[in-house]
């Protein structure tokens, strides 16, 4: 009878170690650190589509540009729907497009409610030789202000902060 006993208890340790462990499926680290989605209502974009605003390229500091509803300025910024842009330049030295996708934040006290490194405009066309410094520009962090009327938009370099990285990516 011992004999039996010890043989089913081999038997079962050895049953029981064999089982397969459950394997939890891990979600991977790409997904759980994607780029965070803004709300549509957070969004200037639907009241922006289809606006044009003007600015003269010369006047272009590093750090800031203004922009307006004067049409005697040479260069425009189309808002052309809730997502994408164009701006024409129209230089004597200088005729170029850059096209890309925006997303700029609702207003807040007088400023934009930008998130640390928030980037508003996303360049989808190649960069142009004589426009690179404001494709640059406008591919970084920015803050985007009205005034009162809404009549008059700046745009000024924001604070970076630096995208997150994950170890072994």
């Amino acid at each position: 009878m011992k004999k039996i006993i010890i043989i089913l208890l081999c038997f079962s340790q050895t049953a029981f170690a064999q089982r397969k462990k459950k394997n939890v499926e891990e979600i991977p680290v790409k997904q759980q650190i994607e780029e965070y989605k803004i709300p549509e209502d957070q969004l200037l974009n639907g009241t922006l589509k289809g606006s044009k605003w003007y600015f003269d390229l010369k006047k272009y500091s590093e750090t800031e540009i203004i922009l307006d509803k004067d049409k005697t300025k040479p260069d425009v910024l189309y808002f052309l729907n809730a997502k994408n842009f164009q701006i024409n330049i129209n230089q004597k030295n200088c005729k170029s497009l850059i096209k890309g996708t925006y997303q700029i934040m609702k207003m807040n006290d007088g400023s934009t409610t930008v998130q640390k490194g928030h980037q508003p405009f996303k360049i989808t066309s190649p960069y142009q030789k004589c426009v690179v410094k404001l494709s640059g520009f406008l591919s970084g962090a920015l803050d985007i202000s009205f005034n009162e009327t809404g009549d008059v938009m700046e745009i000024k370099e924001g604070e970076y902060s630096p995208p997150v990285t994950v170890p072994g990516h």
